[in-house]
């Protein structure tokens, strides 16, 4: 499925936004420009030898990676957007951004029309891109799956899209608190709203007037009682084949933003899923979703594909939603394979972990004192255990991206 073109890789995170808004010209916010100015460094984990990763002016790149242990080293190489040329773009490049939109699009057509390179292979936008990324997408999955399997998921119910606040109070009406208000356009816990009680209050109604004027809808399902929160990671070649790629385990904080991911063997996340889930219905759930990827994504795109589950409490016993979110980008899931491949130990396992920090020189100091806390040990030309920053952290830095790997008791 993988085509052997060398890949120029760019950090773009919440790209669903551009998407919504369908303009090549968009602007991100504040906080997004800044988690990409200080993990644009992030695809080097990820990306092949010989790929570019674009980094941001103020990236101090060079003097990161020459700090790095050589055994740990990534391969790919760190450029200004100024840098591309002809000269080192002589074989053929491929545009590989954390999320496909018109936005990344014109970004590397701007490259491409600087480089002066017509071998610079550039994805084309399609529409139909626009309505897979939306939450309404999900829903029409978790439909197809619940009729694949309805003895295991004929009793989940399913969310609503609704309009209008009174549409939002039937819903209340029927099920029972609490409730998950969600925007279309969102990932990675944003655009959420938590109704914990079965009261539709004046705070409730204020995110929800917000939500319509910017997106027109808003669903609304109930608020599972979650055990834990994985995910299943899948490529796409856009000819009919979903490949699985693996499994990744995540953590989120208490109001839904994702925090992180466990970094291990895919034996020892599976372990972790099926504590609570017999290993036969994890595999018949990758059936049903590489079925139906397959139907809904898998001759119009080209790429990653993420979706977000959870296992949660049904009276004395757990069950599975297999389909909260489809992710139509890169995702923290697929990194964590990368980097589970590539730098953790087999005796170890540990996370990797997306914080923000907005006073100034808070995350430089704490970096400082996680280095000192927890040194890297390396064995094997991998982490054994500590602490490894992903990405450059500078006094002004806000994001950053780092693994904290522990060694396993009773392993060699």
């Amino acid at each position: 499925m993988k085509i052997s073109n060398k890949k120029i890789h760019f950090f773009n995170p919440g790209h669903e936004n551009a998407i919504r808004t369908g303009q090549p010209h968009y602007t991100p916010p504040a906080s997004v420009s800044k988690m990409m100015t200080d993990l644009a460094l992030l695809p080097v984990w990820y990306g092949e030898e010989g790929d570019y990763v674009i980094m941001n002016e103020t990236n101090e790149a060079f003097r990161f990676l020459l700090s790095l242990p050589a055994d740990i080293r990534p391969k790919a190489i760190p450029i200004l957007p100024s840098g591309l040329t002809q000269q080192n773009l002589s074989t053929t490049f491929e545009a590989a951004p954390w999320g496909l939109s018109p936005h990344s699009i014109r970004f590397f057509e701007k490259l491409r029309d600087q480089a002066q390179d017509e071998q610079f292979v550039i994805p084309q936008w399609k529409e139909i891109y626009t309505r897979l990324t939306g939450r309404q997408t999900a829903l029409g999955c978790l439909s197809k799956i619940r009729s694949l399997l309805p003895e295991a998921f004929e009793s989940l119910t399913l969310p609503r899209f609704c309009s209008t606040p009174d549409e939002i109070r039937r819903f209340m009406a029927e099920y029972p608190p609490p409730y998950l208000l969600k925007t279309p356009y969102s990932c990675s816990g944003r655009g959420l709203y938590r109704i914990q009680e079965g009261s539709f209050d004046l705070q409730a109604s204020r995110w929800t007037e917000g939500a319509f004027k910017k997106q027109g809808v808003v669903s609304i399902e109930r608020a599972l009682d979650k055990a834990l929160d994985f995910a299943m990671e899948f490529e796409s070649d856009g000819e009919g084949h979903i490949r699985f790629e693996g499994l990744a385990v995540f953590e989120t904080l208490p109001k839904g933003a994702f925090y992180g991911n466990v970094l291990g063997s895919q034996e020892t996340l599976e372990r972790q899923i099926t504590e609570f889930i017999p290993a036969a219905h994890l595999r018949e759930i990758q059936a049903a979703v590489v079925s139906v990827l397959t139907e809904v994504a898998g001759f119009v795109y080209r790429g990653y594909l993420g979706v977000d589950m959870l296992v949660y409490r049904k009276g004395n016993s757990f069950a599975v939603h297999p389909f909260i979110e489809l992710n139509v980008r890169n995702t923290m899931g697929i990194v964590a394979l990368q980097l589970s491949n590539r730098l953790v130990h087999p005796s170890s396992r540990g996370q990797i972990i997306i914080t923000c920090d907005t006073v100034k020189n808070k995350a430089y100091q704490v970096h400082r004192q996680m280095e000192e806390k927890y040194p890297l040990q390396l064995a094997d030309a991998k982490i054994r255990s500590g602490y490894l920053s992903l990405c450059p952290v500078t006094p002004e830095t806000h994001y950053r991206a780092y693994i904290l790997i522990n060694e396993v008791r009773g392993t060699g």
